[in-house]
């Protein structure tokens, strides 16, 4: 597979690309990660993930789950059963309605998981352990979930405390699986890979918000939806192409419009839009193209083209 690892490293490049969150300084400290995290799957090392996603934004006008985190994760788990394995997409009571638009034609009901709010939660964590000994689940996957930092309080990039609102689902990360993060902020859980004077040098207010929760492996993004994206792009490079129709820009459109149906929140302007981040439809998914037209064959994108201009 390691022919391929220039391909792989152009769209973690690509997938990287700062959108004023400092993702390409601190991507450098984990630069070989993405490939390793393809490789593992490709090579069937592991198809049974938990993929762990929903950051809630409390101060908003109407509450709710931002847009970044749910369409990556819905990706990711669509990709494991592709390529035939399985994936549970887990979230929070918080987070549940835009999660599961996100899931909705996509996974069963029975694979997506929400933790509760309450005292009940030590009671789902234990229901979650039953599962992944019945089930070989061997990966957890963290994608634009927030962590706690180390004083142990889990904040948005405002620094806002939002303990409130956020199931300890850094847990899963403690159960003895593979672990793997997927993130853009420095406040996700798997961040706790870098340094934290690193995450302090990049990113405002970073050494406060930054998340102590390391995992094996670390996918530093601009967006965290480009994070999932990019590792599904490098799955298809390491030739598994039963991922190819997540490959589709329209795939990523019909996501991102079922999330704000729901009601989920573009993460910076806190509106409900179809948008990720504040950054415009014509940002978001260049990056989208891109990564997807450096893992596919030329001759792929234009038989592609081809069959869209005869629809």
């Amino acid at each position: 597979m390691w022919r391929h690892y220039r391909d792989v490293a152009g769209i973690r490049t690509m997938a990287a690309s700062d959108v004023g969150r400092g993702s390409e300084t601190l991507m450098t400290f984990v630069k070989g990660d993405l490939f390793r995290v393809a490789r593992r799957f490709a090579s069937g090392a592991s198809r049974k993930a938990l993929v762990v996603t929903g950051f809630y934004i409390p101060q908003a006008q109407r509450p709710a789950a931002e847009s970044d985190g749910p369409v990556g994760a819905v990706e990711l788990c669509a990709a494991m059963r592709a390529m035939g394995g399985d994936a549970w997409l887990v979230s929070d009571a918080w987070c549940a309605p835009v999660v599961d638009a996100a899931a909705e034609g996509v996974l069963p009901s029975d694979h997506v998981l929400i933790a509760p709010r309450d005292e009940h939660f030590a009671g789902w964590l234990e229901s979650i352990r039953h599962l992944i000994g019945e089930q070989s689940v061997d990966t957890a996957i963290f994608i634009e979930r927030v962590g706690p930092a180390l004083d142990g309080i889990p904040r948005n990039m405002r620094g806002v405390d939002i303990l409130q609102w956020t199931a300890p689902l850094s847990r899963l990360a403690s159960l003895g699986l593979h672990t793997i993060g997927i993130g853009d902020g420095g406040n996700e859980i798997g961040m706790g890979r870098i340094a934290n004077f690193a995450i302090e040098g990049a990113v405002t207010d970073g050494g406060r918000i930054a998340c102590a929760v390391a995992t094996r492996e670390l996918i530093v993004a601009g967006t965290s939806n480009w994070g999932g994206h990019a590792l599904v792009c490098a799955l298809y490079s390491l030739g598994c192409h039963q991922v190819a129709t997540l490959l589709d820009e329209a795939w990523h459109r019909d996501t991102l419009a079922r999330v704000a149906a729901a009601g989920g929140l573009d993460g910076v302007t806190l509106l409900n839009t179809p948008t990720v981040d504040g950054l415009s439809e014509s940002r978001y998914y260049s990056q989208i193209r891109a990564m997807s037209e450096r893992a596919m064959p030329k001759r792929v994108i234009a038989d592609r083209a081809r069959s869209r201009r005869h629809r």
